[in-house]
């Protein structure tokens, strides 16, 4: 039943600002709907040029710069070294599903908790 009420916006904007607001302040969302920060040293892979979820593209130049972007460094390069720092290398190995663009400046939080997407994992 709860599932039903975030379909209307009196339930769902009130969850959805705050988690934009929040979100793109602090971590930079692209508002892509399907969070994996908790997967990726709360670092957003979106902010990665060619927007890839399970690692760099293997053009990444000397001193960790990005391929697309060489003035700036490579967002993965950045959550390798975030991850490594803080023990969660393991979760780097779970393959990410590709993003579902259909998603796109939905809630991750009501996605998830209407089962569109995996939940975040705390460890």
């Amino acid at each position: 039943m709860a599932r039903e009420w975030l379909r209307f916006p009196l339930f769902y904007y009130p969850i959805l600002w705050p988690e934009k607001l929040f979100k793109k302040t602090v971590f930079g969302c692209h508002e892509c709907g399907q969070c994996i920060l908790s997967y990726t040293a709360l670092t957003c892979p979106m902010n990665c040029p060619k927007q890839l979820r399970n690692g760099p593209c293997g053009g990444t130049r000397a001193g960790g710069k990005c391929e697309v972007h060489p003035e700036k460094a490579c967002v993965w390069n950045k959550i390798h070294r975030r991850a490594k720092k803080s023990h969660r290398m393991h979760l780097m190995e779970e393959i990410q599903p590709c993003v579902d663009w259909t998603l796109e400046g939905t809630s991750a939080w009501v996605n998830v908790f209407q089962g569109k997407i995996k939940p975040p994992r705390l460890w």
